[in-house]
């Protein structure tokens, strides 16, 4: 389930389901604020990844792989998802700023 500020942000950010799928089976989880959790692509995540589909996978769509989300514990949806850039890096403090 996805709420419709996610909708929106995916569209706005141009991430497919797939990409939101794959977080979601293979992403790597971090607490975040108000009961939710933030999945993102760790690089065991990707290794994981390459694994499965190949490299030409991992080429193709290394761009969609700075994706993160921030979805709910209790039903598990999709709440706001969104990309990382090179300098940022995941710690709680950047859990905190991304979700407020």
């Amino acid at each position: 389930m996805k709420t419709k500020h996610a909708e929106v942000r995916a569209q706005q950010r141009g991430i497919n389901n797939g990409i939101e799928k794959l977080l979601q089976f293979y992403g790597d989880t971090r607490p975040a604020p108000r009961g939710c959790v933030m999945r993102y692509f760790s690089k065991k995540a990707i290794q994981e990844i390459e694994a499965a589909f190949g490299h030409s996978f991992i080429a193709k769509n290394h761009e969609s792989l700075k994706t993160y989300l921030i979805e709910s514990r209790e039903d598990n949806a999709i709440i706001t998802i969104g990309k990382l850039y090179k300098s940022q890096r995941i710690s709680q403090s950047k859990v905190n700023r991304i979700y407020h």
